[in-house]
This record gives C-alpha cells, structure tokens and sequence, in this order.
C-alpha cells in the first residue's frame, strides 16, 4: 500500500508538472479561452440583473440560450485546445477548434444525464436513511447532517468515474452513452490517482479558503492570485493528461459493457 501510495503521488505531480510546461509555452491561447468564459459568465449575470424587469420573457429565454450555448461551447472549445496541445496534434486553426453540432448536443444530454443521476442517488440515499428514524435518530439530523454526507460521498464518487465523458466525444466522437461506459471503464481502478490529481490542482484553492477564514487577507489574496491565472487555466491541461494517460494504459474492451466497469 506504501509503494502505491508513493507511485500514485509521484505520477500526480507528474502530471501536474506536464501541465505546467505546456501552459508556460501556450498559456495566450489557454488562458485566453479561460479569460472569454469568465467575461461571459459575468455579462450573463449582469445582463439577467440588468433586464431582469425592464425586458419581455421571449428576449429573456433568447439570451439565455445564447449565453448557455457560449459558455458551453467555450468549454468545449478549451477541452479540444488541450486534448491537441497534450497529444502534440497537428495545428488546428481557430474554426477547427469550434465543436460540432453532435458534440455539443452529445455534451448538453451528457450533462443532463449526470443532472438526473444526482437526483436519483439524492432520492435512494433519503430511501436507505428512511429506516434510522425507526432507530430513534431525529429527521433534522437525517436531513441536514447524515443524508448530505452519504449523497457527497456517493456523488463525488461518480463524479470521478465519468468526468472523461466530453474527452470522448470530443477526441472520439462517440455517442453519450459510450461516452459514459468509456469514462467508467478507464477511471476503473485510477480513483484513488484521480484524487490525488485533483487534491494537488485545488490545493491553494484550499490554501485561499483557509487564509480568508483565518483572515490573513494579504496571503488569501496571494492564493487568489495563483488560482486565476495559473490553477485555473491548468486544470484542462491535466485533465487531459489524465486521460491520454489513461487511455495509452487501457487495455479493455472496445466497446465496454456499462455493469461490468461501475465497481
């Protein structure tokens, strides 16, 4: 367990340390998408506060889906840049790097689908805590201490598994669901490598957590600063690494089956 351990950690700053490199010799164009979803998110918000009363529901829903297509095709987009900066494809121009209409629907009913799963592991985890009350434990401590913990624990779990499903409809072009069975079948036995990775990416998000609650303000600030223009814009690049790593590894089944891979 000790070897493993230091070989999981060795290969998550492995990573990370890759992602660095290759953000330091592309950091315009990686930051520069990173910097266009952040400018639309806010002027999303600002807009739906601006027009909030003043403008009719048709105009409200038509910029919402503008907005929403944006955002999610930016992300598509700074996706596909590190999936082809990592695996040293060749060059894509500006239009190459624009998802097709199949890959951004695939990724909309991706995202719906994980939605759905949220809500019915929420909905079993009330069923399987449904007996403590008849042990004598009180609703508001079922409901607000007991059910969130084991709903977290559940979710972050399956959040791990199929958080590779867009690599695949992006690098692969699969459907949704293959998707979906890839990303299970190549996280089967890398969680524990998973979460190291994303331990070490989110560590001075940490840090700046803890320097605000402390009120060390100077060093929240610090942190901040490291997070925007460093840890932010290197998250799609060591996701990326992550999963050309695990894929060069996979040794499965073309097409694997759904139940075979959940465990």
């Amino acid at each position: 367990m000790l070897n493993y351990l230091k070989e999981s950690t060795f290969r998550a700053n492995e990573v990370f340390l890759r992602a660095m490199s290759i953000l330091r010799k592309h950091y315009i164009s990686i930051a520069g998408l990173c910097f266009l979803l952040f400018v639309t998110n806010n002027l999303s918000s600002f807009l739906a506060m601006y027009l909030k009363e003043s403008a009719a529901s048709g105009v409200k829903v038509l910029l919402l889906f503008v907005f929403l297509t944006l955002f999610f095709s930016l992300q598509l987009m700074l996706i596909k840049r590190a999936l082809n900066l990592v695996s040293y494809k060749k060059k894509l121009g500006f239009m190459g790097y624009i998802p097709t209409t199949k890959q951004f629907v695939s990724f909309i009913v991706g995202l719906l689908t994980a939605i759905l799963i949220s809500v019915i592991v929420a909905c079993l985890v009330y069923v399987l805590c449904f007996p403590l009350l008849y042990m004598g434990i009180s609703m508001d401590r079922v409901m607000f201490e007991i059910h969130p913990v084991i709903t977290g624990i559940i979710s972050v779990y399956i959040i791990l598994r199929t958080m590779f499903f867009p690599f695949f409809i992006l690098d692969k072009n699969f459907s949704v669901f293959k998707s979906y069975r890839f990303s299970l079948a190549v996280t089967r036995g890398n969680v524990f490598r998973l979460v190291l990775v994303l331990l070490l990416v989110s560590s001075t998000f940490l840090l700046q957590l803890g320097s605000e609650y402390l009120e060390y303000n100077l060093l929240a600030r610090a942190f901040s600063i490291i997070n925007s223009f460093i840890v932010i814009p290197s998250v799609s690049l060591v996701l990326s690494i992550v999963y050309s790593d695990m894929m060069s590894e996979y040794k499965g089944e073309g097409d694997p089956e759904f139940l075979k891979n959940i465990i």
